[in-house]
């Protein structure tokens, strides 16, 4: 009689193999990854639904152009918080600068664009020193700017008498246009729009196609290892600040000649809307990282929202209700990325 061999049947997950696990649907990873433009596509709609007034071409128009100084101050951020670091003094900076470019042009008669450039010199200052502090000094980055945050509204408040300082008789058409110019024919956007989406696409090649962007994810990743690797940490953190602090001062170009004016304290006001844009923006990445476009991202989820709730008559309480749920929305979202990964 023949000798017969039992073969063992494989369960299922054996037969699938290691994939047959990973071919389920996974929603909480599909959540974390796609939840931030999942959640800007219904809020479209709802506000559409709502009011048919907020997906009119000018709408859209009005709102990407109130949009551009934050977008500019996120995107400064976006390359300090890719290494790790926080820079509280960037609203500081913007507000310092305002108050000085718009005094010199206003009550000094200067020239528009050699205040410009003093108010450029003077962010580009700011950034150096807090990156010799962070940077060279190993003082912790989110004290320091805090520190020269609060410094640069004493300055502010010194050299503005703590006024709003309005001018708009005096400024020349070509400083106004930075922030109102006339309409571009084809697309009819503002010069604001024009100038963050050159930053954005700027700080998207730095950040994502050379050696210098590679080596700032790095440094966010493990700067230790970094620095032994071979990069210069240190020179690399301090040209991040010098970034937000040049920045800065371009989104403060912007709001003054959009305004005509320097408001007191102005960059406290986007703050917050622009660490929300970044994160949000890190919620909506794969890898959980700070990314140029999904600041860009974050950006117009929070200008949609705040363009959505103002045309249904919400007053300010709801909107920053709004703002701080959507905060704690990117987080929870970052944080189940992270564990599905």
């Amino acid at each position: 009689m023949a000798e017969t061999t039992t073969v063992p049947v494989p369960p299922e997950s054996a037969k699938s193999g290691s994939g047959g696990s990973r071919s389920r649907f996974d929603v909480l990873s599909f959540i974390s990854t796609y939840g931030v433009f999942i959640t800007l596509v219904a809020c479209i709609v709802i506000f559409t639904v709502l009011d048919s007034d907020f997906i009119e071409i000018d709408n859209l128009r009005t709102q990407l152009g109130l949009a551009a100084p934050l977008l500019m101050l996120s995107l400064g951020l976006t390359v300090v918080l890719a290494m790790g670091d926080f820079d509280l003094s960037i609203a500081g900076t913007l507000s310092a600068s305002a108050a000085a470019i718009v005094i010199l042009i206003v009550n000094h008669d200067w020239p528009w664009g050699l205040a410009v450039l003093v108010g450029v010199a003077f962010g580009l200052g700011i950034g150096a020193i807090n990156g010799l502090l962070v940077s060279y000094v190993e003082m912790p980055s989110f004290i320091t700017t805090l520190a020269t945050f609060l410094i640069l509204l004493g300055v502010e408040y010194m050299i503005s008498d703590g006024r709003n300082i309005t001018g708009a008789a005096d400024m020349p058409d070509l400083y106004r246009d930075l922030g109102i110019g006339k309409p571009e024919p084809l697309t009819e956007f503002t010069s604001p729009v024009w100038i963050a989406a050159g930053l954005a696409i700027i700080l998207w090649l730095m950040m994502s196609k050379t050696e210098l962007g590679r080596y700032m994810y790095a440094i966010g990743g493990n700067p230790e290892a970094a620095r032994l690797s071979g990069i210069n940490v240190k020179a690399l953190r301090a040209l991040g600040f010098v970034v937000v602090g040049f920045v800065a001062v371009i989104a403060a170009v912007s709001q003054t000649a959009r305004t005509a004016s320097s408001i007191p304290r102005v960059g406290i006001s986007l703050l917050l809307s622009a660490y929300a844009a970044a994160f949000l923006g890190a919620a909506a990445s794969r890898q959980g990282l700070f990314n140029v476009p999904g600041t860009v991202l974050g950006v117009i989820f929070l200008q949609a929202v705040q363009s959505g709730l103002t045309i249904l008559g919400y007053d300010r309480d709801i909107l920053d209700i709004s703002r701080g749920s959507i905060l704690v929305l990117a987080m929870l979202l970052t944080a189940l990325g992270a564990k599905r990964r």
